[in-house]
């Protein structure tokens, strides 16, 4: 007698406590995908994890991993690497620290550059042979609208958004014909904890109409999802960001640089 047994679907959030993270895991959960979900506030993400666990049927694993640190990204990236039925990969992980550039401590932008770059790019390596192989997978890196241009008391932040934007792109073009979907996912202003976290107060940080009306993290998921479904490479969530990236292409520097310092002195 043949017994057939049916594995299910993985995905993999970095950065899944809160936010635009957890919003992806509730998504992936509700659709079936047994999860391995990635934070440091371990209270706050095993609660997630139970929720999900609990309300879907599926499998949460939940690892506590600092992905700045290198011996901790080894592991984490040599596990995921060894899961044949990961489907998806969510980097997602990040921080912003608002300050001048040369005030800061050099030792944030280390850190900075690690988490946002070195792990996205050493993640998408660990999954990326297994994907193409199976001819099917899906990576979605988190950038930022502040990817399409400089940001004063941001420097590091931009850059490193520029970077996953750029990386994406490229291996997108590289994966063309392989059955392997990629996405640099740019949204901009969302309500989520990360503004909070550098201590702004989200009831007047966060806007309800213009440029810097914040979307929720559902609706940023949700159209991610919308632009992956047609196998659009960049996803820049609101149609006012949309319309900003677009001039931004054919405006002068000089005017570009005026904009961004006019809106980031106010």
């Amino acid at each position: 007698m043949t017994i057939h047994s049916t594995i299910r679907k993985t995905a993999c959030i970095t950065g899944a406590t809160s936010g635009i993270g957890a919003a992806f895991a509730k998504r992936f959960a509700k659709q079936g995908y047994d999860l391995i979900i990635t934070g440091r506030r371990k209270e706050e993400i095993e609660s997630l994890s139970n929720t999900l666990s609990t309300e879907y049927k599926i499998d949460v694993e939940v690892i506590i991993v600092e992905l700045s640190d290198d011996k901790e990204i080894a592991l984490f990236a040599k596990k995921i690497m060894k899961i044949q039925n990961l489907e998806i990969l969510v980097n997602n992980a990040g921080f912003a620290k608002e300050n001048f550039f040369h005030k800061e401590d050099f030792s944030t932008y280390e850190v900075m550059l690690k988490v946002h770059n070195l792990a996205v790019i050493k993640l998408c390596h660990a999954v990326l042979s297994n994907m193409v192989s199976n001819k099917k997978g899906v990576i979605i890196n988190i950038a930022s609208l502040g990817a399409f241009f400089p940001l004063p008391i941001n420097a590091v932040y931009a850059a490193s958004k520029s970077f996953i934007k750029i990386f994406t792109e490229s291996i997108y073009l590289e994966l063309q014909g392989t059955g392997v979907k990629v996405q640099a996912l740019c949204p901009g202003m969302t309500r989520t904890d990360f503004h909070e976290k550098m201590g702004f107060k989200k009831n007047t940080y966060y806007k309800d109409k213009g440029l810097m009306k914040a979307m929720t993290p559902e609706a940023v998921v949700e159209i991610s999802l919308q632009y992956l479904e047609k196998d659009k490479v960049l996803c820049i969530p609101g149609r006012s960001r949309q319309l900003l990236s677009y001039l931004l292409r054919f405006l002068p520097s000089k005017v570009i640089y005026k904009m961004v310092s006019s809106v980031m002195h106010k």
